[in-house]
């Protein structure tokens, strides 16, 4: 039987946001470009007209203002076709296909959210592409915990503490890029359970102030009017603040990172997604199917304004 392939098409959709809920929380700006293309640009104003006080030199100076732009990506990511042999449809007492494509399908949302992870901080296109090392912040909590990033990172870091929270709203403030109700933190599986431990009766009020709607839109917390989400991996950051690639070699000095952002400060693009197949293929004796996805996204300021960094800071 045929491959429903619309139907494959929403499932696609709906598991990226599905899989990743902080994807739900950056603007969305699909329906304003043209998202077959693979560039989006983003206008940038130049500086504003300067301001004087009883003006008494006269005429005043004319400016002309020069205005830029940044750009981004949209990235194409496809999965390898899986084939499944006629045999396989027939002898084996469970849906193989719907067991394969599903599986490929929640593979494809992983790298997706790596993806966009990694452009909310990193741009491959353009200039000013890469979040400033002052935009990483440090973690303030105790000094006796081992690093989280991984195979190869070693040593004590400081924990996630609620302090962090604050800490990230008061930089927020001071670069103008808080904005109430559209603020947003994405923490690890462990930054929850440092910031947040069960045994907390803080963490139930937490908990309990998320109403229905946001939880079913993935917020697991609310706290320093935050939106909190959590996933299983956000950053790795070097010692010398370098934002390491998904999947690349730990060493001793890497930690963990989170990050916090405004919601109307970053952008996503959403193009096409789209499901193949090759039915009755007369070589392979079988089906053939893959999947296309294509997402973009940058923050929208060229200073990364609206967007930080929290990694884990190196302890005795």
């Amino acid at each position: 039987m045929a491959l429903e392939i619309e139907v494959w098409h929403d499932t696609i959709q709906e598991k990226l946001l599905k899989d990743n809920a902080f994807l739900t929380q950056v603007s969305d700006v699909s329906e304003d470009y043209i998202i077959n293309g693979t560039i989006v640009h983003i206008p940038q104003a130049g500086e504003p007209s300067a301001v004087v006080k009883n003006r008494s030199v006269f005429p005043a100076p004319i400016a002309r203002r020069t205005d830029s732009e940044i750009l981004y990506k949209i990235d194409e990511y496809t999965t390898n076709p899986i084939w499944i042999h006629d045999a396989e449809k027939k002898e084996l007492s469970y849906d193989k296909r719907m067991s394969v494509l599903s599986q490929d399908v929640s593979n494809l949302s992983q790298n997706v959210a790596e993806g966009m992870l990694t452009n909310f901080v990193v741009s491959p296109v353009g200039t000013n592409n890469t979040l400033p090392a002052a935009k990483i912040l440090e973690t303030t909590g105790a000094d006796v915990v081992t690093a989280l990033a991984g195979t190869g990172s070693t040593g004590n870091r400081k924990a996630y503490s609620l302090k962090d929270l604050q800490v990230l709203k008061t930089a927020h403030i001071k670069e103008n890029s808080w904005e109430e109700g559209n603020m947003n933190v994405l923490l690890t599986a462990d930054a929850s359970t440092q910031m947040f431990p069960v045994e907390s009766a803080i963490t139930a009020t937490y908990m309990a102030s998320v109403s229905e709607a946001e939880r079913r839109l993935g917020v697991m917390f609310k706290a320093q009017g935050f939106n909190i989400f959590v996933r299983s991996s956000a950053y790795t950051v070097a010692g010398d603040n370098t934002i390491k690639a998904f999947g690349a070699v730990n060493v001793a000095t890497d930690s963990e990172a989170i990050i916090s952002w405004n919601k109307n400060m970053l952008e996503k693009a959403i193009g096409r997604t789209q499901a193949f197949e090759d039915l009755g293929n007369p070589v392979y004796y079988g089906d053939i199917y893959s999947f296309l996805a294509r997402m973009g996204g940058r923050a929208k300021r060229k200073g990364f304004e609206g967007v930080f960094l929290l990694k884990q800071a190196a302890s005795a």
